[in-house]
């Protein structure tokens, strides 16, 4: 099946990769680099990078040696200077060597004279969410028009000011049935049936599904035709507050979902699924007190310390419980010979795919190769 193909075989995945290494993708925070030499990393369409701070400024660039390919980082986060461990080659901050042991005698050359230098990412920021992509001559829209309505509303959420919770796991599902979940609202009675789906299954006619950026979707649970309208309004406004359950959902693989642990105290969670294989993605989430004004506000800073624990435990447990189901879909995604039935609370679903197959066509059209032609 068309829709599969990527999904079963490592060659189709590799091709999608390669259109989806030049689309605007969500790598992390700001709030992870406050510090000069703080750097993190992240993935482009299976290519590790790093996002590195420099003064004022931020770099992205991929994560391999320009000597011998060498992985320059090896863990999440951290400081410090641009040093491979191989053979103790050093960057500057435009990615140049500027550092190589011996290299008169072995290189019959100076550090500047060689020309090294590590590829470098395009970055821009939405709030203090960071996104990146690798140039391509045909990717020359702005992360402003890649999300279009979206910008206002993720510039609004993402205003960290609370602590933040880091949360990572590996899934051995493709990263597109790991997105399928989350925009699944039929299945939480079935796979969620102590959180989620306790009160059952949700009636369409109480939930708005939008679209904006012609390829994001939002779910909101207020049914109202103008509901997305009046979010996007009132984040402009700064007067926005959160009603029970929000997710936006950004193409390929970005979600911000703003959600009530009980009262009046709501959360904001960051999510993004990294493709690894065609059958294993890497989850990452970050975890934090939503941005928005709230009453009792003294009151949330005495008892977040209990909140945190509980709220982490059931968000880890939601993870588990929609990992399992995405794995085993893995495993039975070669037998699949049909296009997927969709009833009205999968819509979304539907909506991805098309927007899928859209950004795919887009994508092949800003790659290098498809600018030389």
């Amino acid at each position: 099946m068309e829709w599969t193909r990527c999904i079963v075989d490592p060659e189709a995945f590799r091709r999608e990769q390669g259109c989806l290494a030049h689309v605007w993708t969500y790598l992390g925070v700001t709030a992870d680099v406050e510090r000069d030499g703080d750097w993190f990393t992240a993935a482009i369409a299976t290519r590790s990078v790093f996002v590195q701070r420099f003064g004022a400024d931020l770099r992205g660039f991929e994560n391999v040696c320009a000597h011998r390919g060498y992985p320059l980082r090896h863990a999440d986060r951290g400081n410090g200077p641009i040093v491979c461990g191989y053979h103790h080659w050093q960057y500057d901050r435009e990615g140049r060597a500027v550092g190589v042991p011996h290299c008169r005698e072995l290189f019959d050359a100076l550090p500047q004279e060689l020309g090294a230098r590590l590829n470098r990412v395009e970055l821009a920021t939405c709030g203090t969410l960071i996104f990146g992509r690798f140039a391509a001559p045909g990717a020359t829209d702005t992360l402003e028009e890649f999300l279009g309505d979206g910008f206002t509303i993720l510039e609004a959420a993402s205003q960290i000011k609370g602590r933040l919770h880091h949360l990572s796991t590996p899934i051995e599902a493709n990263w597109r049935l790991c997105m399928h979940i989350t925009l699944d609202d039929y299945h939480a009675p079935a796979v969620h049936p102590t959180s989620l789906g306790k009160a059952g299954y949700l009636h369409r006619k109480d939930i708005g599904y939008f679209r904006f950026g012609t390829i994001h979707s939002a779910f909101l649970n207020r049914a109202e035709p103008d509901a997305f309208d009046k979010m996007l309004a009132e984040c402009r406004a700064g007067t926005f507050q959160p009603s029970r359950y929000s997710i936006l959902q950004i193409l390929p693989n970005l979600l911000v979902v703003l959600f009530r642990t009980d009262g009046d105290f709501f959360y904001a969670m960051i999510q993004v699924y990294d493709a690894i294989r065609h059958d294993r993605t890497r989850m990452r989430a970050w975890l934090y007190p939503a941005p928005f004004t709230v009453p009792h506000l003294w009151l949330r800073k005495l008892t977040d310390p209990l909140r945190v624990p509980i709220v982490r435990y059931y968000t880890n447990r939601v993870f588990r419980e929609d990992n399992e189901i995405c794995e085993r879909l893995q495993k039975a995604a070669h037998q699949i010979d049909m296009p997927p039935r969709l009833g009205k609370l999968e819509e979304r679903i539907d909506w991805f795919e098309q927007a899928y197959r859209e950004l795919m066509a887009s994508a092949e059209a800003k790659k290098p190769d498809a600018a030389e032609k």
